[in-house]
Formats: structure tokens, C-alpha cells, sequence
């Protein structure tokens, strides 16, 4: 066995090991809980899993065709013009991708109550209106970001040729433009319906009890009710969508990675007008950035004036007070060590990934990106859920330990890692490699001397993607977190379910202080590379 070989069966075994224990066998517990004709009977039976399984399908839908509708627009203004600002835009949209859905979802709720929307048909909280807002608040970031790396590769003589013909604009667009489009589209679209399919946080904390979706209801029936095969059965359909949706995104992703070298410069002889260019603005500074400020607004209004009373309560915590037992001191140094132990873990895994993703065997690679994306794909509730109900005895019993949260969180960020790696990979001249191999150097040599030096920018921005991703995560945790160490979302949870001015303060000053943290790793990122340079 060569040494190229045995370095692949090294990479793949210890990821397949780390995947099998933590991922695989546990999601197996659930197909087999799930897959019996008396679980699915009774299931389907229930009038309330029917009704989410139609909310979850039309609301995705919905949010995920308005979202690249809204996406489309603002990526033809950043890749056909150049103006003031638009790197701050560009940041701007991208952002909420990776804000926790606690930050949003609390967001969206200052918006409803500044605005006092409760009674009105804006209504956003306890609405399908509010959740559909804060998904195309969350999707139209994936648009954006695939449809400004693949916009500048389509053929833009085939335009020009057209335009020379007599098309008018719109004849071009929809007759050249979109058809040439497609495969962005069709892989953002899939991305943005996977994400709105398996949406957590967003529909406990705005829907409430009235809006269940696939999601909520498998934590309801799993941590609630305790009914374990109704949860299952939900989790499968669930993880077939999941696998479909993963599938056809590699189709099309890997479909616009072969057209890199049509990459240009773009001059179009109609450029955009200016009212377009501040239409684009004002709605992005609305859309994305007022939620945000509104949010730090309630954190600081109190029933007596502006102050920073629900800051200081916080860091400060008096055990005499009556809102000292949602410990949020703990819950934020919790969710600092967690996510930190959870992006080494990424980092370290998603780098061993990378050279499955980019091995010369195509059935490998291909198969390698479908699978890594998985857990973020699956959602934290399917795998929260299936470690719950599988590593609970003997040799296994893990579900008890503090260190499972953080493991957890780091396998959502493995996938992460490893594309924006393997992506940075490819772009490196296999020349290189090729004379490093004759002068006799191995491959694992070949590794730490050509790739990683060429990828660590990459690597930088996986790592604070995954620490982002890990600090806000809500799903898993919600299932393996113990009352006494709680995180940053599980204790804006709890206090959005308590009532009263100084709960509901803390929880906007504790989601204020979250997204504070997720836009420092996210400059980080941003500083590292662009974020609209990575492929996720």
C-alpha cells in the first residue's frame, strides 16, 4: 500500500469513526425506532403531526422562493455596479447567515414590540408571518452569497450579442441571464429549503405553541411528551428531505466549480440606475441591519428610562434576586469554553475531511461532501434527539457528560471546515505537488509544507464559522444541556418564557451580548478572506 493510500484510509477511518459513534449510530437509533408500520400509524394518526408536517412544507417553501426571489434582486445590483459602501453592504447581508437564531428570533420580537405590531395583521410573533420574515432574514443571505460567486462565470458575450440583436433587458434576463443561473439558484434554493425545513430556533421562540413545525415537534414529543417513536418517525421523514436536499445542492455546486475559469470581469452597457442602487441600500440597512438595532434599544429601555440595568444584572448577578436562577453569568463563560472546545474539534476533524473532498476518486469525494454536511444538514434537534435516546447505556453512556454539548457542537461545524478547506485545496497548482512528490517528499509532507500554508486563511475562516456556529447553538443543546450549566440560547429561552419587564430585558440584553460576540468572530472571518469567497 502506497503512502497515498495508506494516509486516505487513515483520513477516512478516523472520520468515519468519529461520525459513526457520534452521528451514524445515533440517527440509526432512530430509523430503527422510526421504521415500523405501528410508529408511522401512529403518527399519522395524530391530527397535530399532521399539521405541523404541512406547515413545516408550505412555510419552507414559501420562505425559500422569497428569499432567492429577494436574493436575485440584490445580487444583480452588487455584481453589475460599483459604489460607496458596497463591501459594507455585501457584509451586512451576509451576517445574518451566521447569527444564532435565539439573536434573531429575539430580534424580531423587539421589532413587534417597539413597532407594537401584537394585534395587527404584521403581527410577527406567534405568526406564520414572522417566521416566513425571519427565514428570508436568515436564506437570503445563502443567495446572495452563491449567486455573487457564480453571477460573474455565466457568458456575457451571448448577452452583448443578444443586447446587439435588439433584446431589451428583460428578454436578456429571462432568456439568457436565469437559464445560465440555474445551477446557482437550484443549490441556493435547496440550501435555504433545508435550512427553513429544519428551523428550531426560530419557530419555538416565534410561533410558539400555535406553530409547530417537523422540528419543534420532535423536541415536544422527545423532552415533553416522552413519546420517543412518534419523535422518531418525524425524524426520518425529517432526514430523508435532509439527504435530498444535500444531494441536489452537490449536483449543482459541483456543476458551478467546473465553470471557475470562466471567471471575469464584468461590463455591462446598461448600468445600474441610482435609484436602484439606493432602493438596494435602503432595504438592506432596513431589512438587515434595523432588527438589530431595535434589539439593543429593548436591551436598554427599562420601565424607568434608558439604562444598562440589564447588563449589569447579568455580569453582575446578585444570588438574592429572583432572576439570579437562570445563572447567565455560567451560561455565558458555558458557551465561550464550549464553542471554543467545539471549533477545535471542527478544525482539527474538517481538516482531515478535506482530503477526502478533494481525493482524485470521485465516488469518494463525492460521496465524502454529502455525508459531512449531514449533521449541519440533519439539524441539532435530529442529532441532540438520537444522542439522547442511543449513547445512554454501558461503554456509551455519554449523554450525561459536559463534554458531549461541545462534541456535538463540533460536529455541526466538521462540514464547514472541511468544504471552505477542500474549496481553498483545489485552487492550489498541482505542479506544485507533483514536483514536491518527484523530489520524494510524502504526502503527508506534501500536506504540511504546500497545502496547509497555502489554506490557512481558509482554515482561519472555517474555525471562526464553527466557533460561530457553536456558540448559538440551540437545537442539541436544548436536548443535552443540565440546568445547572447552561448556555448563552438555552437561557435566552428561558427568560423569553418567564413574564415580566426584567426577564424579557435580560433576555434582549443576553441576545444583545451573543450577537456581539458572533459579529467579532465573524469580522475575524471576514479579515481572513471574504465571505463571499467560500463555498459552504
Amino acid at each position: 500500500m502506497t503512502g497515498s493510500y495508506r494516509t486516505t484510509a487513515a483520513a477516512f477511518l478516523s472520520v468515519s469513526a468519529f461520525y459513526l459513534i457520534f452521528f451514524f449510530y445515533p440517527i440509526g437509533k432512530i430509523l430503527a425506532m422510526g421504521l415500523t408500520f405501528s410508529s408511522f400509524e401512529q403518527a399519522f394518526t395524530s391530527i397535530s403531526v399532521r399539521k405541523a408536517l404541512w406547515f413545516t412544507i408550505w412555510q419552507a417553501t414559501v420562505s425559500s422562493a422569497l428569499s432567492v426571489a429577494i436574493g436575485l434582486c440584490i445580487s444583480s445590483v452588487f455584481i453589475k455596479s460599483d459604489f460607496r459602501f458596497k463591501r459594507f453592504l455585501e457584509s451586512l447581508t451576509f451576517i445574518p447567515f451566521v447569527m444564532p437564531t435565539v439573536v434573531v428570533a429575539s430580534a424580531f420580537i423587539s421589532v413587534n414590540e417597539l413597532l407594537r405590531l401584537e394585534n395587527s395583521p404584521l403581527n410577527l410573533q406567534g405568526s406564520a408571518l414572522g417566521i416566513i420574515v425571519a427565514h428570508i432574514f436568515f436564506n437570503t443571505s445563502i443567495v446572495v452569497r452563491t449567486l455573487t460567486s457564480t453571477w460573474p462565470m455565466i457568458d456575457f458575450e451571448s448577452e452583448q450579442a443578444a443586447q446587439t440583436l435588439g433584446a431589451n433587458r428583460v428578454q436578456i434576463f429571462f432568456k439568457i441571464t436565469l437559464p445560465q443561473l440555474k445551477s446557482g439558484l437550484i443549490s441556493a434554493g435547496s440550501l435555504s429549503f433545508l435550512f427553513t425545513f429544519t428551523s428550531f430556533g426560530v419557530i419555538l421562540i416565534l410561533g410558539g405553541l400555535g406553530k409547530a413545525t417537523i422540528e419543534t415537534e420532535i423536541w415536544r414529543y422527545a423532552t415533553q411528551r416522552t413519546e420517543f417513536e412518534t419523535a422518531a418517525v418525524l425524524g426520518v421523514i425529517q432526514l430523508l428531505v435532509v439527504i435530498a436536499m444535500l444531494t441536489i445542492n452537490n449536483r449543482f455546486l459541483t456543476t458551478d466549480s467546473k465553470n471557475t475559469n470562466l471567471l471575469s470581469k464584468v461590463r455591462y452597457s446598461h448600468p445600474v440606475s441610482k435609484f436602484r442602487k439606493s432602493a438596494n441600500a435602503i432595504f438592506i440597512l432596513g431589512f438587515f441591519g434595523l432588527p438589530f438595532l431595535v434589539l439593543l434599544e429593548r436591551s436598554l429601555m427599562t420601565p424607568t428610562g434608558y439604562s444598562f440595568v440589564y447588563y449589569r444584572q447579568i455580569l453582575w448577578e446578585n444570588s438574592a434576586e429572583r432572576f439570579a436562577i437562570f445563572g447567565t453569568r455560567k451560561a455565558i463563560f458555558n458557551s465561550l469554553i464550549w464553542g471554543a472546545l467545539a471549533m477545535i474539534i471542527a478544525t482539527v476533524l474538517g481538516l482531515i475531511a478535506a482530503y477526502l473532498l478533494t481525493n482524485k476518486s470521485k465516488s469518494l469525494s463525492q460521496s465524502s461532501a454529502v455525508f459531512l454536511m449531514l449533521p449541519l444538514g440533519a439539524s441539532g434537534v435530529l442529532l441532540g434527539f438520537g444522542i439522547l435516546i442511543s449513547l445512554n447505556r454501558g461503554f456509551l453512556d455519554f449523554r450525561s457528560k459536559w463534554w458531549i454539548v461541545p462534541l456535538a457542537q463540533g460536529l455541526l461545524g466538521v462540514g464547514i471546515v472541511a468544504r471552505m478547506s477542500a474549496n481553498a485545496i483545489k485552487k492550489i497548482d498541482p505542479t506544485i505537488r507533483h514536483a514536491a512528490s518527484t523530489l520524494g517528499a510524502s504526502s503527508l509532507m506534501i500536506w504540511r509544507k504546500i497545502d496547509y500554508p497555502i489554506i490557512t486563511k481558509a482554515v482561519i475562516a472555517g474555525s471562526a464559522f464553527s466557533f460561530a456556529l457553536a456558540i448559538g447553538e440551540f437545537g442539541a443543546t436544548s436536548f443535552l444541556v443540565r440546568p445547572q450549566r447552561p448556555t448563552i440560547p438555552t437561557t435566552i429561552f428561558n427568560l423569553l418564557g418567564r413574564p415580566g419587564s426584567s426577564t424579557f430585558g435580560q433576555a434582549m440584553a443576553l441576545s444583545v451580548i451573543l450577537a456581539v460576540i458572533t459579529w467579532l468572530v465573524v469580522s475575524l472571518l471576514d479579515r481572513s478572506g471574504s465571505l463571499s469567497t467560500y463555498e459552504f
